[in-house]
């Protein structure tokens, strides 16, 4: 990627981030895919929404159900996108079975296959501190989303650290996860917290909310930066040594362990080790939840990272697509990812203002139902880009927000 082009948005909360504004918005340039990074509030982009029927459906061993289908135990096949074992409920989770990764599908633990569909929030951290220094900020937020009829089945969840890189533009939170080089001159946290306290006011009641709701949840540690040079892996190193033991007793939470790398100059096996060094911090502590794994250039090299997978198992593997970065080489990658392992596309979305937006909407949607692949709309908000709604009341969708609307009541409830 050549260079970023930054649009300063005021996010919904209407209130001011470290850079002067709520957020960011990025009109990527081209990379070696032939594709851009996203055009997402402060880096990535991402949604929130249903499964593939209602919670607590049940369905024939085999088949398509919901998110509450069947208890008891699975056992799947070893290898990079087995099972690797039989996975058991247990700790948190709200009720919810855990997911095993079979081949190419996700399943619950009655072996039923599952679609996530949901949408993402804005940084957790803006919302706890522009909703009264409170987790109410969060829990509002989620709240809104469902009574929009946006939410799905399934929430992620950013955690920014000190600085989000984002190329040479950074983004700051104003009440990050403390781990990082920043603060800096142009980057100082409005509401600095300790790790141990940002776990116990932020995060850990944002995803028991959201476990009380029947929602599974993705930790998503939201860096967009080289991941094979600098010291953002070793950050994500250090923050889920600290969070993966936190939640590895909660069957309805998945770890997407580094947001976007970037390290569009080199390729998939350089940045492999990097992975498996964070999935190997990861699988000490929680040995059973689900991993979302990243790839090169803001996740547009799917294939690749699974024709060449890191050791371990229960493996789901990212895209984040976007109109600006959707080219006939990132639509190959994709497609030679979902024939061997499940894909879940953990950011996408549009705005009004790219080309043929609806018609890029529908064919998207197409090709992601006929995938099979699971995914979470970026993003819940008015001001971060590309919004799902259009005014800090978070009453009324954008084009995008009723496209995702819509598709998620087609799924079921």
């Amino acid at each position: 990627m050549k260079g970023l082009l930054r649009l300063l948005v005021c996010a919904s909360v209407g209130m001011w981030l470290g850079l002067g504004a709520c957020g960011t918005a990025e009109t990527p340039a081209s990379d070696g895919t032939g594709g851009a990074a996203n055009p997402g509030q402060g880096g990535s982009p991402s949604g929130v929404g249903g499964a593939s029927a209602g919670l607590g459906g049940a369905a024939g061993s085999g088949g398509t159900t919901g998110l509450g289908g069947g208890a008891g135990a699975n056992t799947g096949g070893a290898g990079s996108n087995g099972a690797g074992g039989a996975i058991t409920g247990g700790g948190g989770g709200g009720g919810l079975p855990a997911l095993i990764v079979d081949g190419n599908h996700l399943r619950d633990s009655a072996g039923n296959t599952v679609v996530l569909r949901g949408s993402s929030l804005i940084d957790i951290g803006s919302l706890y501190m522009f909703g009264g220094q409170s987790v109410a900020g969060i829990t509002n937020r989620l709240d809104k989303v469902a009574a929009a009829g946006v939410q799905g089945h399934v929430v992620r969840m950013p955690v920014y650290p000190l600085i989000t890189y984002n190329g040479t533009v950074p983004t700051c939170s104003p009440l990050p996860y403390p781990v990082g080089t920043g603060p800096s001159a142009t980057c100082t946290p409005k509401m600095p917290l300790n790790a141990a306290d940002y776990v116990s006011r932020v995060l850990k009641p944002a995803v028991d909310y959201a476990t009380s709701k029947g929602l599974y949840v993705i930790v998503d540690f939201h860096q967009i930066d080289n991941a094979t040079t600098g010291t953002s892996a070793a950050d994500a190193r250090t923050f889920w040594t600290d969070i993966a033991p936190r939640f590895a007793g909660y069957t309805n939470v998945l770890y997407e362990i580094f947001n976007e790398p970037i390290d569009n100059k080199v390729p998939w096996s350089t940045l492999k080790p990097v992975v498996q060094g964070l999935i190997d911090v990861v699988r000490a502590a929680a040995p059973q939840n689900v991993i979302v794994v990243p790839s090169n250039a803001w996740d547009q090299h799917t294939g690749d990272a699974v024709t060449n997978p890191p050791q371990g198992s229960n493996f789901m593997y990212t895209a984040h697509i976007y109109p600006a970065n959707w080219s006939q080489a990132f639509q190959t990658q994709v497609a030679t990812a979902v024939a061997s392992a499940p894909v879940f596309v953990t950011e996408w979305g549009y705005t009004a203002t790219d080309p043929n937006p609806h018609a890029w909407g529908t064919a998207l949607q197409a090709t992601i139902d006929a995938n099979g692949a699971s995914w979470t709309a970026w993003v819940t908000d008015n001001g971060w880009s590309p919004p799902m709604f259009t005014s800090t009341a978070l009453t009324a969708l954008t084009d995008f927000g009723t496209l995702t609307k819509t598709w998620l009541a087609a799924k079921g409830p």
